[in-house]
């Protein structure tokens, strides 16, 4: 790939699986997913157990997403995207961002040491986007996914070799750079309340039932991922001021959607149609 970072990606599938008799529930699914072209197998016990041997063989029933991929770490994948960016000629700039303000027909970002002038502005700081619109006037009804994850050492004799989504245990887990990646279910609060960690406590155990892996490597985390009422991202322009687009609200598959959400904002920033409807994702469905 051109960011160099395909070694990181894994064409294995993405794996539903049900520690009960679910397979009414898994056709049903299989189905709608088909009515979208989203291809996916049926698998009984001894299917999973071919795809996962080294797992223990818990799961009676299993969808598997067949031309899902994954990566074994997001954050590098990030990285090396930005690399290839600038790379292109692009500047990567970190810096806090105080406000945006409009200034005749361009827009100041004030950052702590200095401002940047624009023509456009792009505002995708995920759950933090709302803070930034406010003194526009604008009252965004974002809320919060919250997500814990923590990573463990893996058992090299006994991989795990696709990410497992748990229905019934309601958790997930992955093989990732640093190990054996388990996540938790969502925690619906305000996005800098404290930490709670009672769902990943109770769902390690589970895991662990599951597939083989030793001690935590790092610290727990977790992510205050954005949502807006009706589950779908702000993709556009807002309402009121020209030259100000949103591009966030994409809950907990960001780094899926992102990409796409990014290409609809530069065609409509250029003047071109993106290549998908965006209409379902206006801003103006819930800010004026």
């Amino acid at each position: 790939m051109k960011a160099g970072a395909g070694h990181r990606i894994r064409e294995t599938g993405w794996l539903r699986a049900w520690r009960s008799d679910a397979v009414a529930s898994a056709k049903q699914e299989q189905a709608m997913l088909a009515d979208y072209g989203i291809a996916s197998e049926l698998l009984d016990r001894q299917a999973i157990s071919a795809l996962e041997p080294d797992i223990v063989p818990v799961y009676k029933t299993g969808l598997l997403h067949t031309e899902t991929t994954s990566v074994d770490s997001p954050g590098a994948v990030v990285k090396a995207y930005a690399l290839m960016f600038a790379g292109a000629g692009g500047e990567v700039r970190q810096a806090e961002i105080k406000a945006i303000m409009p200034a005749g027909d361009r827009w100041r970002v004030v950052l702590a040491g200095g401002e940047i002038s624009a023509r456009h502005v792009v505002v995708a700081l995920g759950p933090w986007s709302a803070d930034i619109l406010r003194p526009l006037g604008y009252r965004v009804p974002l809320a919060f996914e919250r997500g814990y994850h923590r990573e463990f050492k893996p058992n090299p004799a006994r991989s795990l070799r696709r990410p497992i989504y748990d229905i019934d245990g309601g958790f997930i887990m992955t093989p990732m750079e640093q190990g054996i990646r388990v996540t938790s279910g969502v925690e619906l609060t305000d996005r800098d309340a404290p930490s709670s960690f009672a769902q990943l406590d109770q769902v390690v155990p589970l895991a662990r039932g599951v597939a083989e892996f030793g001690d935590p490597v790092g610290e727990a985390w977790r992510g205050s991922r954005p949502t807006l009422p009706d589950s779908l991202p702000m993709i556009g322009p807002v309402p009121r001021h020209a030259g100000l687009w949103l591009a966030f609200g994409n809950q907990h598959i960001g780094f899926t959607t992102g990409p796409a959400t990014g290409a609809a904002i530069a065609a409509m920033i250029g003047g071109t149609p993106p290549s998908y409807d965006v209409v379902p994702f206006a801003p103006g469905r819930y800010i004026s």
